[in-house]
């Protein structure tokens, strides 16, 4: 195409270029307008696809939150049945069981009267023959026994021991081998002591198992935050001793053997055992009325050195549970002699 940037004089090759050059130009103009066009529709299509993740990620938002808010209350529903279930299970009285112990501890930690036997114990037979009653047993501190702020604390540390064991089953003689082979039975725990001392309930069952039975405990499953919370609290839940709460709180016996504190002037064993002295109390709970009540001082100076480190406390608390059966025999009235037939 002729253009008036080239002449007729000018050389045929220089005016070629001039004019391939002039065309190159028009024609990148001509193609600009629609390099511009599909621009702005890339641009468009980006900003749709933009608008709409952000969108579907606004939606996911709020349906995951509704999925899960729907789920922790679907959670929280079905903890609270099982909690409900867990409550219905404990009558009025058996709720209020704990409170009526704490408060017989406290007032039996307080009261230091003399040994007293009930006279329906002093039948032959007859203490063997109550123990076999449902119990509750704790033992400790009487100091730590005296407080009800320090009672769960007290019932924690007090397992079934020697003590428990040898009151239920005496040993066949005071002997250091007769004593320490229900010593180890005791000691050695597990299916065996359990079984030989079925009918008797820790303390420390009623105190960690009651609270899932009463309301504060619903409250907290009604305002757990999340799920994890649920989940922790039904662990909680599962792992709740219930049905020996159950029992604990339907005992018709209380145990307890408040540890007073010794004079100080004796060694303390490894196993923390010393000379002190031990009041055991034995409570009808329907009526909170002493059917025993002997106090003794334990002594490990009787026990072979070899043994003291280990078995100490054990061996002193079955050898006392022995001299309380005794002393309850002792106490046995004697019979009349039979009246002479008349010839």
């Amino acid at each position: 195409m002729p253009t008036f940037l080239t002449t007729s004089r000018m050389d045929p090759a220089l005016a070629a270029r001039v004019e391939a050059s002039v065309r190159g130009r028009r024609g990148a103009a001509r193609a600009r307008p629609r390099s511009s066009g599909r621009a702005r529709r890339v641009v468009s299509i980006l900003r749709v696809v933009v608008v709409l993740t952000v969108a579907a990620g606004i939606y996911n938002i709020v349906v995951g939150r509704r999925e899960r808010a729907r789920a922790l209350e679907e959670a929280r529903a079905a903890l609270l049945e099982e909690a409900s279930a867990a409550s219905s299970s404990f009558s009025p009285e058996d709720r209020e069981a704990l409170a009526r112990i704490e408060s017989l501890l406290v007032r039996l930690s307080r009261e230091r009267g003399g040994d007293f036997v009930a006279d329906e114990l002093k039948k032959p037979g007859a203490l063997a023959a109550t123990l076999e009653r449902p119990l509750v047993y704790v033992r400790g501190a009487s100091a730590a026994l005296s407080e009800t702020a320090q009672i769960g604390g007290a019932a924690a540390a007090s397992t079934k021991d020697a003590l428990l064991l040898c009151l239920l089953e005496p040993p066949a003689s005071r002997s250091e081998k007769a004593v320490l082979d229900e010593v180890r039975v005791a000691y050695t725990g597990g299916a065996n002591l359990e079984g030989r001392t079925r009918n008797a309930r820790r303390l420390d069952d009623l105190v960690v198992g009651l609270p899932f039975a009463l309301p504060p405990w619903s409250e907290k499953v009604r305002s757990a935050a999340d799920g994890e919370a649920i989940a922790r609290l039904r662990a909680e839940l599962a792992r709740a001793p219930l049905a020996r709460a159950r029992e604990a709180a339907r005992a018709e016996l209380l145990l307890v053997a408040f540890d007073e504190p010794g004079d100080g002037g004796g060694p303390t064993e490894l196993d923390g055992e010393r000379a002190h002295p031990v009041r055991v109390v034995l409570v009808e709970l329907a009526s909170s009325r002493e059917l025993l009540r002997l106090r003794r001082v334990v002594d490990p100076g009787w026990i072979t050195p070899a043994r003291r480190p280990t078995y100490a406390s054990g061996l002193d608390a079955c050898a006392l549970a022995f001299d309380l059966h005794e002393e309850v025999q002792k106490r046995a009235p004697t019979e009349p002699p039979a009246p002479r037939r008349s010839p």
